[in-house]
């Protein structure tokens, strides 16, 4: 699979994980707040607003979540975001009614990011997160308090920088052989902090108890990884990235090590497994052809199907052994 660009990803991810997204209608109110900067020079912050029911950033041209925007990348990619002043002072004006989230974080640059998925952090604190209704006297006083007191290290040794790392307080849907459709929509709405990680080296500040990470490696041959975050000893992580390199973890689930085999030795047709019978067009990009697929294969997710040797197992772990069987191929 070719490389995709980190806004095209983050494009299918959001449609993939199933969450639906909201028009905005015009009004005029506002969301008003303060953040605390870090006292150890990572003094560059930036708050995000995003939409409620997706969890996804608001495009500022239309104020729609980012994936109804995706026809014009530069109109996606210019996000409602905002700097705080000196004292930690923030606001966005001019919005509808309606119920969002600002996110905060901050980094140690030389320079004020002006486009969060643009920037490389080695040091990244989490200063907040907070659900808001607007109009309500609560969104003119928003007090935004980093999500916990942990921090980690990440020590993924990538060759570029064009890793992708997520941070959430809600778990992942499925493995991550299943890539963005094993996160899912608990995953996605409630994250914390992202971050593009300088050679998969990043630390991060401010994290709660209950944390997952996930990671997409941008590259020829993508992969993933997706874990709860474990506190303590050295906190320093390197997360398994399931993918077909030569050091990517290719190791299924243990209650799932009989369906990699039966597939790796009998050539099922999935697609007739799971009823789909359609073609894809010609000429469709690759976020068209996973978008399609998505909206065949997620409302099967948990249902029980028949194989053709007369075991039973559900959609979502036929799907995850066929992607470990994809990378563990019979000699």
């Amino acid at each position: 699979m070719k490389s995709t660009s980190v806004n095209a990803f983050l494009a299918l991810l959001f449609f993939l994980c199933g969450i639906p997204l909201s028009a905005q209608t015009t009004s005029s109110f506002q969301i008003a707040g303060t953040i605390t900067r870090p006292d150890d020079g990572c003094t560059q912050a930036i708050v995000v607003l995003c939409d409620a029911a997706s969890g996804e950033p608001l495009c500022r041209e239309t104020l729609q979540p980012f994936t109804l925007v995706m026809t014009n990348d530069s109109a996606a990619l210019d996000w409602m975001q905002t700097v705080p002043d000196a004292s930690g002072n923030f606001q966005f004006t001019h919005l509808p009614a309606g119920n969002y989230i600002v996110v905060a974080q901050a980094w140690n640059s030389p320079t004020q990011p002006t486009n969060i998925l643009k920037f490389h952090g080695e040091t990244v604190h989490l200063l907040g997160r907070a659900e808001v209704a607007v109009p309500s006297v609560a969104a003119s006083h928003v007090q935004l308090t980093a999500p916990g007191t942990n921090s980690i290290r990440f020590e993924q040794e990538f060759g570029n920088n064009d890793g992708l790392l997520l941070l959430g307080t809600h778990p992942q849907r499925g493995d991550p052989v299943l890539a963005w459709l094993g996160w899912g929509t608990n995953f996605i709405g409630h994250l914390i902090g992202c971050n593009l990680m300088p050679h998969g080296r990043t630390t991060v500040h401010g994290l709660p108890e209950e944390t997952y990470a996930a990671i997409f490696m941008n590259d020829n041959s993508p992969g993933c990884g997706s874990i709860r975050l474990h506190f303590g000893g050295t906190n320093a992580v390197k997360m398994p990235i399931v993918a077909g390199w030569s050091d990517g973890y290719k190791t299924p689930p243990t209650n799932l090590v009989w369906l990699v085999e039966l597939l790796q030795t009998n050539k099922f047709n999935i697609n007739e497994l799971l009823g789909i019978t359609n073609k894809p067009p010609e000429g469709q990009t690759f976020i068209e052809r996973e978008r399609d697929k998505a909206r065949l294969i997620l409302p099967l997710w948990e249902k029980e199907i028949t194989l053709p040797t007369g075991q039973k197992t559900r959609v979502a772990d036929l799907l995850t052994a066929l992607g470990y069987a994809r990378l563990n191929p019979r000699k």
